[in-house]
């Protein structure tokens, strides 16, 4: 006779809540799913099976061989199933199972694993180049479309357009003139224009090359220690006339160049008090005359913090 259903959760080890009868349910199903080649004597449940003459009960020995696999079951019948394992390396390794031809396939199923992730590698590398790409693209539009509006603009108001482009370079330095002039020209304005719109900015103050020219003397002296030669080479990159450059540097006369000549020597040799005087000399040399002192100016320099040093 049947057994209860205390008894056979309590064979399987099943847990109180869970249903012996919906247990078996599930596993007749997967079994009809999947195929069954277990002799009938195997597969009866808890009712008669007429083709194999044994009435088994629902958790007997023939059934707990379905979830046992080779070490469970019937003596005849151990060698013939594979297993629930063994049905599924079976199935995934290209048996007749239903697994094993289900819609992932057999030996496809790896291969095309590795050819989709081959295929997003390469996707996004297209789509990183083709990021690049549009990039690239964007910018060009942009600045296209700047000098267009520019173009349109300076047009329509020239001269409010070059007032415009000085006043943002003033905002960020002072400038000489001639820097000014040659950032107009770089946009495309007109000499003509570029005289009116200076003229107005030298009356109204905002652009002095005198002024400037003494600041960035008085800046480059104390910052960089340069001399009159290196100062005036400076003025002249800026921009500057030689009659303004003279008159900015008049405030830098012998005494106040040998003494920037002075604190820059001091300071090299702090850094070379272990070596020998040959090799100072030649490495005091090469900085004073690259400041743009002169040659009397380098060695009577070098003589004096020699002797202070020893």
């Amino acid at each position: 006779m049947p057994s209860r259903p205390d008894d056979v959760r309590q064979s399987l080890g099943l847990p109180d809540f869970v249903d012996p009868v919906d247990v078996g349910e599930a596993s007749l199903a997967a079994s009809q799913t999947w195929g069954d080649e277990r002799p009938a004597t195997a597969r009866g449940l808890s009712t008669g099976d007429p083709a194999a003459g044994v009435s088994r009960p629902f958790g007997s020995a023939g059934h707990e061989s379905r979830f046992a696999g080779d070490d469970s079951g019937d003596g005849d019948n151990a060698s013939a199933r594979p297993g629930r394992a063994g049905r599924r390396r079976q199935g995934r390794g290209g048996s007749s199972s239903g697994f094993g031809q289900s819609s992932f396939g057999t030996s496809s199923f790896g291969a095309s694993s590795s050819g989709v992730g081959a295929r997003s590698g390469a996707n996004r590398k297209a789509k990183k180049q083709l990021t690049w790409a549009e990039k690239a693209e964007r910018r060009e539009k942009r600045a296209a479309a700047r000098r267009e509006a520019e173009a349109a603009e300076r047009e329509k108001d020239p001269i409010g357009y070059a007032r415009e482009i000085v006043l943002t370079q003033l905002t960020a330095m002072p400038r000489s003139r001639s820097q000014l002039a040659d950032k107009l020209r770089e946009k495309e304005v007109s000499e003509d224009v570029i005289d009116v719109v200076l003229d107005r900015m030298e009356d109204i103050g905002l652009v002095d090359d005198e002024a400037y020219a003494a600041m960035l003397v008085r800046s480059k002296l104390a910052s960089r220690g340069l001399a009159r030669r290196a100062l005036r080479q400076e003025l002249k990159r800026k921009g500057i006339d030689d009659d303004v450059a003279t008159v900015a540097l008049e405030q830098v006369d012998d005494d106040v160049e040998r003494e920037q000549a002075l604190v820059l020597a001091r300071k090299k040799m702090v850094t070379m008090s272990r070596l020998d005087e040959p090799t100072q000399t030649r490495r005091l040399a090469g900085l004073l005359a690259r400041k743009g002192y002169s040659g009397e100016l380098v060695w009577s320099v070098i003589r004096q913090v020699q002797e202070e040093a020893s």
